[in-house]
């Protein structure tokens, strides 16, 4: 994990955001919001992830983070400014600062985990918070092409156990969604080849 700490120094932007959803795709936040920098696997404590986010102007449902105690949800850790672009692609959410204690890299070696504790203490770190929580219904339904971005993201960094994790972590499964693959209405769809769909279907059949 001496990567990691490699990784971290070399960055000069000293603000992270814990990208959850969407932002967990490399393609979707590239194309839309500009981001170019890479992304780590984390897992945050303290956050409860679920279908809870409503976008009026979309007319869509997203998954949201809120503040809990006993939860935790998998993310990555993106370095970059809180621009107008990501502002408003974050429109119905609030930057709230995450403690480093909340981070989990997952490191095996006490040394390593010191050494990391050093390094965050430069940064300061945001997670999207919900600002209304409204559970997705047939006005406001999550959309395929939307779930497909959050899950090809965590393909892409952790393979099958990291969407695995995602479903997990994620509350209100149990919700009214359309099937949009082949006319996205999410309007920062990433692009997903048929091997990564079929894996996403296979796991959200499961579930």
């Amino acid at each position: 994990m001496i990567e990691l700490a490699s990784w971290l120094n070399t960055q000069t932007e000293k603000h992270m955001v814990l990208g959850y959803g969407s932002l967990l795709s490399k393609d979707s936040r590239e194309r839309y919001s500009n981001i170019f920098t890479k992304g780590i696997p984390v897992t945050v404590s303290g956050f409860e992830r679920a279908w809870v986010t409503r976008s009026l102007q979309e007319k869509q449902t997203y998954v949201g983070a809120l503040a809990n105690s006993h939860s935790k949800l998998n993310a990555q850790l993106i370095p970059t400014l809180i621009n107008p672009a990501l502002q408003e692609r974050e429109k119905d959410y609030r930057f709230v600062e995450v403690s480093p204690s909340a981070l989990n890299f997952h490191l095996h070696e006490p040394d390593e985990s010191s050494l990391i504790d050093d390094v965050l203490s430069q940064f300061t770190f945001w997670i999207c918070e919900t600002l209304a929580c409204e559970p997705a219904s047939e006005e406001f339904p999550v959309h395929q092409t939307y779930v497909d971005t959050c899950l090809a993201g965590c393909l892409e960094h952790g393979g099958i156990k990291e969407v695995e994790r995602f479903v997990t972590h994620t509350s209100l499964w149990e919700h009214p969604r359309v099937n949009d693959r082949a006319k996205p209405n999410y309007p920062r769809a990433a692009k997903v080849n048929n091997e990564a769909i079929n894996r996403i279907d296979n796991i959200l059949a499961k579930g």
